[in-house]
């Protein structure tokens, strides 16, 4: 499929499979950063959305505007399907107050679970061992189920999704999980990455390919 940027007049050929179908999606031109925006019937229009003062009319002016640009490029595409319940994706903050909420749910069951596990069998390796098990089910069933979020995901009205706004598997669940250490061990700044990513990403969010966004 050909897609053109509304901005710079860029074209791009990208195999359609690679376009989500049947939805709205968003994609970044590679050469002036401009969006374009790719509506279910294919067509491709601007995206004014994050101007913060509305669109001036054009100036008329004598001297001759260069033509538009004719290049054709191809490559990957990371797109985001926008369906009309999409609103936006979840910031920092709101991530940080839902991680404190299951920090303190997964804290009380490990407590619970993990003192008992070591009264009966006399070891706290062992505890230690639940806990981790625990804390990897609590969060790859959940967020691959179909509340697509934690406790504290729900509470803060965010969820888990692909890149292409679709619910995601255990497998890809578990991987953003554990993916989350590489994040906590380069001093949490994996972490950090959430309030200046475009996409509001983590580390490992963009090591599994997740999107973290509001509930519609």
């Amino acid at each position: 499929m050909k897609i053109v940027c509304p901005v710079c007049n860029t074209s791009y050929n990208i195999p359609s499979n690679k376009i989500p179908q049947g939805k709205r999606a968003v994609a970044t031109c590679k050469k002036c950063g401009g969006k374009i925006v790719i509506e279910p019937s294919g067509e491709t229009k601007p995206d004014y959305s994050s101007q913060t003062e509305p669109v001036s009319k054009p100036e008329i002016s004598s001297v001759p505007k260069p033509p538009p640009s004719t290049e054709t490029e191809t490559g990957e595409f990371q797109f985001i399907a926008e369906s009309s319940e999409f609103k936006g994706y979840a910031g920092f903050w709101k991530r940080f107050v839902a991680a404190i909420i299951d920090g303190f749910i997964l804290m009380i069951v490990g407590l619970i679970i993990g003192g008992f596990i070591s009264f009966v069998a006399g070891a706290g390796a062992l505890g230690n061992v639940a806990g981790i098990i625990i804390g990897w089910l609590y969060f790859a069933l959940m967020e691959s189920s179909s509340k697509q979020g934690t406790l504290g995901k729900m509470a803060l009205g965010i969820k888990v999704t692909d890149l292409s706004g679709n619910a995601i598997s255990f497998g890809k669940a578990t991987g953003r999980h554990f993916s989350k250490i590489i994040s906590t061990i380069i001093l949490l700044v994996g972490y950090i990455m959430v309030a200046f990513t475009a996409k509001k990403q983590g580390l490992h969010d963009m090591i599994a390919g997740c999107l973290v966004v509001n509930r519609g």
